[in-house]
């Protein structure tokens, strides 16, 4: 089979990101400056990009959190594959070198999966403080019906949608817990979902 390249300088525009993501976990958002913004998402997933290639639009923030609009100048080689279909096949970085595409996305399931990790476990310490003051779980199907009881007094950041944008999934009885995410394929009950359990269901 023959594979064809074609390379294409793109202006990636509307890039918006969290502070959790840009920002980091030491800096409050409304710290947040253009330089800083335009430094992290130059160096975002491991690619190295000047300075220069990205140019930021505007910087709105949220509490702790801060939304980024930015233009990002780098470029693409796509690949002419099976039915004449065409894909991104790498990205090229800041130091000429191209990046695998694939691999910058499991790179970035891997950031993903860690946040999510890390919010899941926020609500089920919540849970758990809970449970100790009223004896039982929070019991429903729902994550809004259990995010609804836990905050503020238990839960002080409201936490709904994954790091996919996928609604976080709860199943509580008065014994147990389960919390996940559906994780980076969206689908929940597959070998990728991020799962956190206690008790007895």
């Amino acid at each position: 089979m023959i594979k064809r390249n074609v390379f294409v300088m793109i202006p990636v525009v509307a890039f918006a990101c969290c502070a959790l993501f840009v920002a980091g976990r030491t800096r409050a958002a409304s710290d947040l400056t253009p330089k800083q913004a335009r430094r992290l998402i130059a160096s975002m997933a491991g690619i190295q990009l000047p300075s220069d290639a990205v140019r930021i639009r505007e910087i709105s923030t949220f509490g702790n959190s801060a939304v980024v609009v930015a233009q990002v100048e780098t470029a693409f080689r796509l690949v002419k594959g099976d039915q004449d279909k065409w894909r991104v096949a790498e990205i090229r970085t800041g130091d000429r070198r191209w990046e695998d595409v694939e691999l910058l996305i499991k790179a970035l399931d891997v950031e993903k999966t860690e946040r999510a990790r890390a919010e899941l476990q926020s609500i089920a310490t919540a849970l758990e403080s809970y449970h100790r003051e009223r004896g039982s779980y929070v019991e429903s199907k729902s994550e809004s019906v259990l995010v609804d009881h836990l905050s503020p007094r238990y839960l002080t950041q409201v936490v709904r949608v994954d790091p996919w944008h996928q609604p976080y999934l709860y199943e509580g009885t008065r014994t147990g817990f389960i919390l996940r995410s559906a994780g980076p394929d969206g689908k929940p009950n597959t070998p990728d979902d991020i799962m956190f359990t206690n008790g007895t269901h």
